[in-house]
């Protein structure tokens, strides 16, 4: 309900109709839990995307086509990217404003 799932990093994210502070109590206890659930399963999304990295880096090993190595690499650089995003979600309070990350994210896709 306060979460939505994020398929490309493959856990949800909050997703709140209101500021965090404006949430009854109870609710924000619920949410925390919650958070702290999705956040525990960080890990193992990251390690799962290091394993996708580490096939397409085998596979340039095998690889002599310059054009299909470029898009292993496009590849790779997605996935260590996705990465990155949920490193950054791990460490991110509930209460943050959803829309100070959402800022935050724009931001990052300019730089790209």
């Amino acid at each position: 309900m306060y979460f939505k799932h994020n398929p490309r990093l493959g856990i949800s994210l909050p997703d709140f109709p209101v500021s965090y502070d404006d949430l009854p109590a109870d609710v924000q206890e619920q949410v925390l839990v919650e958070w702290e659930n999705i956040r525990s399963s960080i890990p193992d999304q990251i390690m799962r995307f290091e394993r996708v990295i580490e096939t397409y880096l085998e596979a340039i090993h095998h690889e002599e086509n310059w054009d299909v190595i470029a898009s292993y690499f496009d590849q790779i650089a997605d996935y260590a990217s996705r990465i990155h995003d949920l490193n950054t979600w791990q460490r991110v309070d509930p209460s943050l404003s959803v829309q100070v990350l959402e800022t935050a994210a724009e931001h990052r896709d300019r730089e790209k």
